[in-house]
């Protein structure tokens, strides 16, 4: 990891990624990619994308220099 940590987190969370920002840097680089009516939804994490867009989102932000902590479900039993 970076000296920096973390900028995105995607969570699995069922069939698709919660996307939190971790970072100032994280916000803004998402500020520059999605709407601005979805800011308020970006900030509390209820922004939910699907593997094919949380992929795509990844390269873009680990191009851009961002740490991206993707992180797997969890299956217990």
């Amino acid at each position: 990891m970076d000296r920096h940590g973390t900028d995105l987190s995607l969570t699995a969370k069922g069939d698709s990624f919660q996307l939190v920002p971790r970072s100032v840097i994280g916000m803004l680089w998402l500020q520059t990619h999605f709407e601005t009516s979805t800011w308020d939804l970006i900030c509390s994490g209820a922004v939910r994308l699907k593997n094919e867009s949380c992929e795509a989102l990844c390269r873009d932000a680990r191009t851009a220099g961002l740490n991206v902590a993707k992180i797997p479900a969890v299956l217990v039993g």
